[in-house]
């Protein structure tokens, strides 16, 4: 076998095997992003595999239970069909978590209790995001 043989052979198996290794870790880490509804319509499905869901906490739903860190609240599709889900998460509880916020959530959905067990919980403030007219008008 000459040099450039060697050569490609070798570079065709340093790319398998990074090929494998980028394509073993996004399909054991990767998460589907779905929205209230989607996930109602189709659970056993989506259910195989982490969730990212997005929605907005519904005002007097929230049960909370600070010293153990135990939330309980029902999250609703706002842009898509107003579908409700109950979301129960244990875990460090954000700071900027209240009524009416729209809420990142992963995990999966528990389809005998009918609710979603998150393992994680970001809050979204798409106030902080948005830009001021009165500074968009002094800039011209």
């Amino acid at each position: 076998m000459n040099k450039n043989k060697k050569f490609l052979v070798a570079t065709a198996v340093v790319v398998i095997a990074i090929s494998f290794m980028l394509f073993s870790g996004f399909k054991s880490e990767g998460v589907y992003y779905l929205t209230v509804g989607e996930v109602l319509h189709n659970p056993e499905k989506l259910n195989q595999k982490g969730m990212r869901v997005s929605g907005e906490v519904i005002a007097g739903t929230i049960t909370k239970n600070t010293k153990e860190r135990h939330l309980v609240f029902d999250i609703v599709d706002v842009e898509e069909g107003g579908a409700v889900m109950t979301v129960d998460y244990k875990g460090i509880i954000p700071d900027t978590f209240k009524e009416e916020i729209h809420v990142i959530i992963e995990g999966n959905y528990d389809i005998e209790n009918k609710k979603f067990i998150a393992k994680t919980l970001l809050t979204k403030c798409p106030s902080k995001y948005e830009v001021d007219p009165e500074e968009e008008a002094a800039k011209g």
